[in-house]
């Protein structure tokens, strides 16, 4: 853990107001080129800016409407309408063609990308510098990076390689601390202008919203820094309704106050090129010139191109300085950790070898704090000074190392020992109350040269007003109460030692008790495999209970469905049936009446009277078959007489259709049922009968319906061959009129028993309530 950066003695307002400076949405660009904000989908204008009379012939105010085929050709059309679905980061920009202005000749570097449901496509004068073979170029520069012998070695070569390449006035290297601040680390510069080499720029100079562009792109051009932004026309976009997102646009107006800060550091035109490490924005490359340059497209192209090699090999060269360190402390740390692995006792261990951890970690003092009690080596603060921030590190401190090269900064009882201990290094080495080993560093007092007073603030009429300082004279500022900063390799080493430490208490842990322990750790097994399945059953159980759920859910609805159906099919029979009985029965008795007129018209041995008489006869027969059809499909009795009266025209139908004899016992004493409850025994009824006639060669047949004031039943038995039920084994048919009477009797809250053997016949019972 890294203690928070200290805040500055002095506030600086004009930090706070830059942070909320909308720089992504100024409204505006730079008048060296132009902008058009074009519609996604039919690539109509709708808000333009900058130089669009010298690039297209016409003033921005009038552009707005127009669409791209007005000023552009069809292949250049095709190419800005592909950026909809490019397939690469559609928020970069890409170079798309260029364009020549047939009214002055002037020609426009055309690059475009696609955001938010608009193209913005900008256009800049073009430069033929088709001469330069820029891959070599970049090529050179970065075998010239990659010699460099170490780091700062490299971020001198990047600004000049960067300077030869560009011509502007001074190149510099500038790096981000910590603390949010930077400094120049390398310059390249024409011999006669002031140089930035060392200086230290406030973190205020570079707010965070503009970090946070420098990180989306890798470089920022402003080629005249006293230009007269060119507003956007309109100024609020009508496809979004909001203002225009510029976070990726090259001709993106300045902050004001960034224009500003580059006069009073009289730079005219300037360039950013940004170094990112590990997705970090470690630095950038800063270029400035004291008259105006504009940067051709190819070029800023292959200065971006060598930027990100460069910050791949800045990332190395870093990396290969840290493997160094590590190396040399390796054979440290195995050594210590060799030598406490032979003592008995870790307290002893870590005494015996204080001298070796001074040299492990570079310090001024370390100390061992075990069980409240402390050893020491070298400088280090008092007894009850050190357990004053041992009480602060347990309190405040969560993770397992702890770093501050400012600890009065967190800690301000620690001013009274500044001088041997203003950073600190903990290293716990158990748990909560913890027990620690803690190097110190002693105070440096540090001379900072800073570009400019950093908290000086411009007075403009009767208030403050928040502006740049305007010079950069350096300005030296003493730092105290702060030591040598730790590096990523102490505290990585640091971290490596931990582990170490810990895994050598654990031995001496299971070398003291190895039977306690064991039985703590099969303990502690099987009580976390206790919660595991405890965990996986009430897992298990809810979703089991959400299974059911939606189960019941499910067979509520298919009820549902089925009920529908079954009444929507007994409906539809009824509907059917009276069709038949009433409206073709109907016409067949006119046609009886009218054969019948006939023959009373024609003498009784006509050819005629006999056609006639045989047309009678096929009448009656259809209307003898029409009637039984209406019967089969839904008797009318069942719906105006009751279930008693339906059931005997079922038997006796039956009874004339079949040899079969039937035993039946009605005793509803003419009862009604409810509708439902009726057509459900009926049809359960009548599907029985027909399992019987088909399968069960039986020659009787007893039936048994009864009802008492809560249900009704109904037995139907048979003296046919029965059968073993098998669901598996039994047939399609059977299967699913058995399914059918289960579904339907569910329908009415009842329930089907089926009682059969093998020659021994089949019973059916039928229970529901009413």
């Amino acid at each position: 853990m890294t203690a928070p950066a200290p805040p500055p003695a002095t506030p600086l307002p004009d930090l706070l107001a830059c942070d909320r400076e909308p720089i992504q949405v100024p409204g505006s660009v730079q008048p060296h080129g132009a902008m058009l904000v074009l519609a996604q989908d039919t690539l109509e204008i709708v808000q333009s800016a900058g130089g669009t009379r010298r690039c297209l012939g016409e003033d921005a105010g009038q552009l707005s409407g127009r669409t791209a085929a007005m000023f552009f050709s069809s292949e250049h059309c095709a190419k800005i309408a592909a950026l909809r679905s490019a397939p690469i980061n559609p928020s970069r920009p890409v170079h798309l063609f260029n364009h020549t202005n047939s009214a002055n000749g002037f020609t426009s570097s055309v690059t475009g990308h696609h955001t938010g449901g608009l193209i913005i496509l900008e256009l800049e004068e073009s430069h033929d510098e088709s001469q330069l073979d820029f891959i070599s170029i970049v090529q050179d520069m970065v075998r010239r990076l990659q010699s460099a012998p170490n780091l700062m070695s490299a971020c001198q070569t990047a600004v000049e390689q960067v300077r030869a390449v560009t011509g502007f006035d001074r190149v510099v290297a500038y790096r981000f601390l910590s603390d949010g601040a930077g400094v120049v680390d390398a310059e390249a510069r024409r011999p006669d202008i002031g140089s930035f080499l060392g200086l230290r720029f406030p973190a205020g100079d570079i707010p965070q919203q503009a970090r946070e562009l420098y990180l989306r792109n890798w470089i920022r051009s402003i080629p005249d820094a006293q230009y007269t932004p060119s507003p956007l026309v309109p100024a609020r976009n009508r496809i979004t309704g909001t203002p225009l997102d510029m976070s990726f646009c090259t001709l993106r107006s300045v902050s004001p106050v960034h224009l500003e800060y580059l006069r009073n550091m009289q730079v005219r035109a300037s360039m950013s090129l940004s170094l990112i490490l590990q997705g970090k924005l470690w630095g950038l490359i800063a270029c400035h010139h004291e008259t105006p340059m504009f940067v051709p497209y190819q070029r800023r192209i292959a200065l971006e191109l060598f930027t990100q090699m460069a910050s791949y090999i800045l990332e190395t060269k870093i990396a290969e300085e840290e493997l160094s360190a590590r190396v040399r402390t390796a054979g440290l740390h195995d050594d210590l950790v060799a030598s406490l692995s032979r003592e008995d006792d870790l307290v002893r261990g870590l005494t015996k070898n204080q001298p070796n951890l001074l040299k492990f970690v570079s310090a001024g003092g370390v100390i061992l704090w075990i069980d409240g009690q402390m050893a020491q080596h070298g400088n280090v603060p008092a007894f009850d000074e050190v357990k004053t921030l041992v009480t602060w590190l347990n309190a405040t401190v969560k993770d397992g190392v702890f770093h501050t090269d400012g600890l009065a900064q967190v800690h301000p009882e620690a001013q009274a020992y500044k001088k041997v201990g203003s950073g600190i290094l903990a290293l716990s080495v158990s748990r909560t109350p913890r027990d620690y080993v803690i190097w110190f560093r002693p105070e440096v007092v540090e001379t900072v040269r800073w570009a400019g007073r950093p908290e000086k603030l411009e007075s403009e009429g009767a208030g403050i007003r928040l502006s740049p300082r305007k010079s950069f004279a350096a300005w030296e500022e003493t730092m105290q109460m702060r030591s040598e900063p730790w590096s990523n390799v102490d505290v990585q080493t640091a971290q490596a030692l931990r582990v170490s430490l810990l895994e050598v208490v654990l031995l001496r842990i299971d070398q003291v008790a190895r039977e306690k322990e064991a039985a703590r750790a099969r303990q502690e097994i099987l009580l976390e495999e206790l919660d595991r399945r405890i965990v996986q059953w009430e897992t298990t159980a809810r979703e089991l209970k959400l299974e059911g759920d939606r189960r019941a859910l499910i067979e509520a609805e298919l009820s549902q469905v089925l009920r529908r159906t079954v009444v929507d099919q007994e409906n539809e029979r009824r509907r059917i049936a009276r069709e038949l009985h009433d409206s073709l029965g109907q016409y067949l008795t006119i046609m009886q009446l009218e054969f019948d007129h006939l023959a009373r018209n024609q003498p009784s041995d006509s050819r005629v009277s006999q056609g006639i008489q045989k047309l009678k006869d096929l009448a009656s027969s259809v209307g003898t078959e029409i009637n039984r059809l209406a019967w089969e499909i839904r008797p009318t009795s069942l719906d105006d007489l009751g279930l008693q009266t339906a059931v005997e025209q079922l038997v006796q139908e039956w009874c004339e259709r079949s040899n079969l004899k039937f035993d039946l016992q009605l005793m509803l004493n003419d009862r009604r049922l409810p509708p439902t409850v009726e057509t459900t025994f009926y049809r359960v009824l009548q599907e029985a009968i027909n399992n019987v006639v088909k399968h069960a060669d039986a020659s009787k047949i007893g039936i048994i319906l009864e009802a008492s004031e809560r249900d009704v039943s109904l037995i139907v038995e048979d003296d046919g061959r029965g059968f073993v039920w098998n669901p598996d084994a039994a047939s399609s048919t059977t299967r699913l009129g058995l399914l059918g009477m289960r579904e339907r009797l569910a329908l009415v809250g009842g329930s089907l028993e089926i009682e059969s053997g093998q020659h021994n016949g089949t019973t059916i019972i039928v229970h529901a309530p009413i």
